[in-house]
């Protein structure tokens, strides 16, 4: 019997393992501080095409590459305002080296630094790097390249240039009211340390939206009030009802009204 309490602790309260992302699967979020200082999160793009170049500051292909993602990718596209660029650092290399990497390349679209943990959990290994990704209007993985950015840069073009021309259409007109109640799967997920919940109301209702942890235990009241029918967004910032920073782990949020009740699962990761 001890053993099998000892494996249900275990499943219990291991961290969620971390599946590598491929095309079509949501597009894990991320924060990062920017060259320029900046807090730079995914979710900040969210209804853009973004393209993340994945370069290492000291990398020579990288250094070589580099050039491209700005003239062929970036350049003919950095007019549109539903496209963004961002390089990603996974070398980890400090502020300096990565100034030197922006001046010899030529770049001008944002560098993000310290960024080696979303190459490693998500989109392949610590050697991964001199990629291409391209993220839909949608949030969601458009195209992942496997091989250093001179080898795919006509397929990256393209993938963008076709999600670019995607629009994203609404059930109708922004006064009519939704057929029925829905609950959205966050976005970014997994997210850290900021997420966006959306969720519809078919008619009028008391709302309630909480989160969970993975014991039951109620973390935050998002909302509480009785809500107009239509679209609705909120933003979670990783913070409990008394304000302090929740740890990473499996979270569940739960839409209550007064007919019915919607619940679904998202993950922090610090």
């Amino acid at each position: 019997m001890k053993p099998f309490l000892l494996l249900l602790l275990i499943v219990l309260f291991s961290p969620p393992a971390l599946a590598q992302v491929n095309t079509g699967d949501p597009a894990p979020g991320f924060t990062y501080t920017s060259l320029d200082g900046d807090e730079i999160s995914l979710a900040d793009f969210e209804g853009k095409v973004v393209y993340i170049f994945f370069y290492g500051a000291g990398c020579p292909h990288c250094l070589d590459n580099g050039p491209i993602t700005e003239n062929d990718i970036y350049q003919p596209h950095m007019e549109d305002t539903g496209f963004v660029a961002l390089g990603l650092d996974t070398w980890n290399l400090s502020r300096s080296a990565n100034q030197s990497f922006k001046s010899e390349t030529g770049i001008t679209y944002t560098l993000l630094l310290n960024a080696r943990q979303s190459l490693e959990d998500y989109y392949g290994n610590t050697s991964s790097y001199d990629r291409s990704v391209v993220i839909s209007k949608e949030g969601e993985i458009a195209y992942k390249g496997t091989g250093f950015v001179d080898t795919d840069t006509d397929q990256v073009i393209a993938v963008i240039e076709e999600e670019l021309s995607k629009t994203i259409t609404s059930a109708g007109p922004t006064d009519q009211s939704p057929e029925r109640i829905s609950l959205a799967q966050n976005y970014p997920n997994p997210f850290n340390p900021v997420t966006t919940i959306s969720y519809a109301l078919d008619k009028p209702a008391q709302v309630s939206l909480k989160i969970y942890n993975m014991l039951g235990a109620e973390v935050a009241t998002l909302v509480n009030e009785r809500q107009s029918a239509g679209q609705k967004t909120v933003s979670w910032n990783a913070l409990s009802s008394s304000g302090s920073a929740v740890p990473s782990g499996m979270y569940i949020y739960q839409l209550r009204t007064e007919d019915q009740v919607l619940t679904k699962k998202m993950t922090l990761i610090k």
